[in-house]
């Protein structure tokens, strides 16, 4: 038997070593061939004549042996006569490969604009765009080169393509015909200068131009009447990202507060030069009233742009802190995470207080997140708390990391890109608990009975409860919307109807287009109570819970809202915050629920609170 086993064991390791062999022979004969494909074309025809004729449309760079592909790019500007040739022939992959070749020859001149402009317009009539050449442009320079490319990014309308890669290229160099193309004395069409900001945003955030002399050109051609406005406001919008140079600022400032219709581009440079006195512009944009159709919270974007500016913003710390006792959660969480970016220390008294948040995680979580930004080695004992007792696993392993950060004297670091601010800030968002859901044999579902609660659905229709989408209600959205909100579509079959007390409660979930709680009585709509996702709703005793929430792309939020009936009429709060958007949900006892989250399932009882569930 032993013996047996040896030889079955020599077998496979022969076996092995002759696959092994074989791989390497094949890997060898491939990259054999490679080279001896790129060593038979010596010269540039001789490589063109091996990229291949391919059916369809090319995509991309095109279809070529790397060998082949690496060869061309060895000859540089030798081989520009005969690739620029190659992008009038049919064969769309041919074309394809030769223009991306094109854009990688460094040692170009001015003496070659024809060459390129012709290439480009190859592309154009016979694909329908400029496609790689025009950042071939970035290497030619020179006036030509200038002029026409601004006056394609005028035809475009955009620079997020190979145009934007030639101004980078040309840096310094491009921003003289910018600024030329913005002089625009006549009537000029709002769409002609999209493209500029995309530019200038690239000489930020690519090649980090900074110049000081252009931006004072650009303020000139803000500051001329004769220009047409809208290329005015351009001009004004784009000087914050080539100078952060605090008499520029103060001077744009200024001028916008004389002129009121320059206040947003003047806000735009201002945030860019990461100026003090954006930061006074934009703190005055918050609000605490909030829009009752509106699911979008307008404090959200104020918050995040303060923070991105970081210390610039710290003069404005007090406005901001005082939105940590707002009415809204979502402003409570914001403004504590804007203080932690904007270096606030003055707050940390305050963010203490938060830290150990039951009701609301996502508070506890970016008062945690702000401490840990300031950077402040005496809360770690309030965070330790929190990293031993807190109800919400995640926030646990959270304040943990934290804990171990402060104490190792280590920054806050965010994982995604500097360009992706947003993903950093609203980060608590995709805190999770993977892999957590539970179905009905982990907790049984105590069953309700008809009087008490109907779903609709596929099969069954609550029809006797439609109601008219109360959004139509809105000026704004009944005009914008008028042809949906005259026609039968815009009545709302729900998904839900719930009895509380003597009236019903209906709902429904519409994904990215909304949801709303309703009062019905007597076979109408009489009240909307909540303009919200509605997963479900459960009664327990003298109080309605409502189940609400959305993950719509990198957003994910769920709330519970309590909903009381009093002697002056309905009122509803929220009562916790879920960890992530309701999937599903159902009764386990009188008083008890299990919530299936995206991020994770929990139970929650109205007198307990929430705790996580045990599943399978």
């Amino acid at each position: 038997m032993v013996k047996q086993k040896n030889k079955n064991s020599r077998v496979r390791n022969t076996k092995v070593k002759w696959n092994r062999r074989l791989s390497v022979g094949f890997l060898s004969i491939a990259v054999f061939s490679n080279i001896a494909i790129a060593t038979e074309c010596k010269s540039a025809n001789e490589c063109i004549a091996l990229i291949p004729e391919v059916e369809g449309k090319a995509w991309g760079p095109g279809k070529v042996d790397y060998a082949v592909r690496d060869k061309l790019k060895s000859f540089g500007r030798d081989a520009l006569l005969q690739l620029a040739k190659l992008t009038g022939e049919d064969d769309p992959n041919r074309r394809a490969v030769a223009d991306s070749l094109i854009a990688k020859i460094r040692d170009l001149n001015e003496d070659d604009f024809v060459i390129i402009h012709k290439v480009i317009q190859n592309n154009i009539e016979l694909d329908g765009d400029g496609g790689w050449s025009y950042g071939a442009l970035g290497y030619v320079g020179g006036d030509k080169a200038g002029k026409y490319l601004v006056s394609e990014l005028k035809r475009v309308q955009s620079a997020s393509n190979q145009i934007g890669t030639a101004f980078s290229r040309l840096g310094v160099e491009g921003i003289p015909y910018l600024i030329e193309g913005l002089r625009c004395f006549e009537s000029c069409g709002e769409k002609d200068f999209w493209g500029f900001n995309e530019v200038f945003r690239n000489y930020q955030k690519r090649t980090k131009v900074t110049d000081d002399v252009s931006a004072r050109r650009l303020f000139q051609v803000a500051s001329n009447e004769k220009v047409d406005l809208k290329a005015r406001t351009t001009a004004m919008s784009v000087i914050g990202y080539i100078t952060e140079n605090p008499q520029i600022a103060k001077k744009i400032y200024q001028y916008a507060d004389e002129n009121n219709e320059f206040s947003a581009s003047v806000l735009i440079s201002l945030q860019n030069m990461k100026s003090p006195l954006g930061a006074g512009l934009l703190v005055k944009r918050l609000s605490r009233e909030k829009d009752e159709y509106s699911t979008f919270n307008s404090n959200l974007m104020v918050f995040r742009d303060l923070s991105e500016m970081g210390q610039a913003a710290n003069s404005v710390g007090g406005d901001v802190m005082a939105y940590l006792n707002s009415e809204s959660w979502e402003d409570r969480i914001h403004s504590a995470v804007t203080l932690g970016y904007i270096g606030y220390n003055q707050a940390v008294p305050e963010l203490l207080k938060l830290v150990s948040n039951e009701v609301d995680w996502q508070q506890a979580y970016a008062a945690i997140k702000a401490l840990h930004l300031l950077a402040e080695n005496s809360t770690v004992p309030h965070i330790e708390k929190v990293a031993n007792t807190h109800w919400y696993k995640p926030l646990r392993e959270y304040a943990q990391k934290v804990v171990a950060s402060i104490k190792a004297n280590k920054d806050h670091k965010s994982k995604y890109h500097p360009n992706n601010f947003a993903f950093d800030f609203l980060d608590y968002q995709q805190l999770r608990e993977e892999n957590h859901t539970c179905d009905k044999t982990d907790y049984a579902m105590v069953s309700e009975t008809v009087e008490a609660k109907q779903y609709g659905g596929r099969e069954k229709k609550l029809e006797s409860f439609q109601y008219k989408n109360p959004m139509c209600s809105s000026d704004e959205y009944g005009d914008y919307y008028k042809d949906y909100c005259t026609s039968p579509k815009s009545f709302v079959i729900p998904s839900l109807a719930v009895k509380f007390g003597e009236k019903w409660l209906t709902g429904d979930n519409r994904g990215e287009w909304g949801g709303e709680l309703i009062v019905f009585e007597d076979g109408k709509a009489t009240k909307t109570l909540l303009n919200e996702n509605i997963e479900d709703v459960y009664v327990i005793d003298e109080y309605a819970y409502v189940i609400t929430g959305l993950a719509h792309l990198s957003s994910n939020n769920g709330l519970i809202y309590r909903l009381e009936l009093t002697d002056t009429g309905y009122y509803i709060e929220p009562f916790y915050r879920l960890p992530g958007a309701p999937r599903t949900s159902w009764k386990i006892s009188n008083d008890s629920v299990l919530i299936n989250t995206v991020s994770g399932a929990v139970i929650f009882n109205p007198d307990i609170g929430l705790s996580m569930a045990s599943c399978k």
